[in-house]
């Protein structure tokens, strides 16, 4: 009979080690206990018994055995992700402790879209560790409403740099930093690049980058398509990576309608232009959610530099 997972999860709090992680990682990227225990620095006797033991806590194989080396169960392969975040998150520990000890003072964390970041932050950050050399930003991108109310709930963040959430979280105050609009971005070669006035019928019967349907952009395009009676046409590729995004638009004449924040720092270096089209397209404008009154002073610090650098630089 399998145990239950409190159990099993009693079982590895009391006699699991993160040796235990560490070379079932191993051994799962070299497919052999030899190579893992070069890679991590122990015997090969060591990480076979960690295995093994391993193996015994968890009441099942994680390898299959073979003269060549090593492989994974079926197993293994799906529990693998889950013993990779825990070694990141305790590596990410070290690396934090280890700031604070030998740099740092202190040390705010910030989660953030990715229009927050290329609309704001790449410009305003460099500002601020000129400013304050003894606090460290330790910046992490947040992709969706799920991703953003899980560092909330578990206080992983100080504050998180977002469009404005129909709740706010208890505990948690927002501040607005800068406005924000919705352009009509090409690659450079793009033939429209260059006109004047463009109406805007005019440039959605152009072909379009295909975002993802949860991109509030999209859905505004789409929407804009119907009320001028346009018929759609989009490119036969749909991503969400950046690089992707770039590369189509500067090698195919290819539209994309994006929030300003979004693609400014594109646009500034040259990469993608705004076309000038009449019609203005509002969007959500940035802030930012913070622990209100649990802020630390960096985190207050931080907090009152944005503000500042965003109004005068908006």
């Amino acid at each position: 009979m399998v145990s239950s997972p409190s159990v099993l999860f009693a079982r590895l709090m009391a006699g699991a080690r993160f040796r235990h992680l560490q070379a079932f990682a191993a051994v799962a990227e070299f497919s052999s206990a030899s190579r893992a225990a070069t890679a991590i620095g122990m015997t090969q006797p060591a990480v076979t018994h960690l295995i093994a033991d391993l193996e015994q806590l968890l009441e099942c194989d994680l390898f299959h055995r073979h003269a060549r080396g090593m492989r994974t169960t079926d197993m293994a392969r799906e529990l693998l992700p889950f013993v990779r975040r825990a070694l990141t998150a305790l590596e990410g520990g070290a690396e934090f402790v280890a700031h604070r000890h030998l740099n740092a003072h202190s040390v705010v964390r910030v989660g953030a879209i990715h229009g927050a970041i290329s609309g704001l932050l790449v410009r305003a950050s460099p500002v601020f560790s000129r400013a304050k050399p003894d606090i460290l930003i330790d910046l992490q991108e947040v992709d969706g409403t799920g991703g953003q109310s899980a560092l909330m709930a578990h206080r992983e963040v100080d504050m998180l740099l977002c469009r404005q959430p129909d709740v706010i979280p208890e505990g948690w105050d927002y501040a607005e930093l800068m406005q924000d609009r919705l352009v009509v971005v090409a690659g450079p070669a793009h033939p429209l690049v260059g006109r004047r006035g463009l109406r805007l019928p005019k440039v959605l019967q152009e072909t379009w980058l295909l975002l993802p349907s949860s991109t509030n952009a999209i859905r505004v395009l789409e929407e804009m398509m119907v009320a001028h009676g346009i018929v759609a046409r989009f490119a036969r590729l749909r991503t969400r990576s950046p690089s992707m995004t770039l590369t189509q638009l500067r090698s195919e004449h290819l539209l994309m309608l994006a929030p300003y924040s979004v693609v400014r720092q594109q646009v500034d270096l040259g990469l993608l232009v705004i076309l000038p089209v009449q019609e203005p397209m509002p969007y959500a404008p940035l802030g930012v959610l913070h622990a209100g009154e649990d802020l630390g002073p960096a985190a207050r610090t931080f907090l009152e530099f944005l503000r500042r650098y965003a109004k005068q630089h908006a």
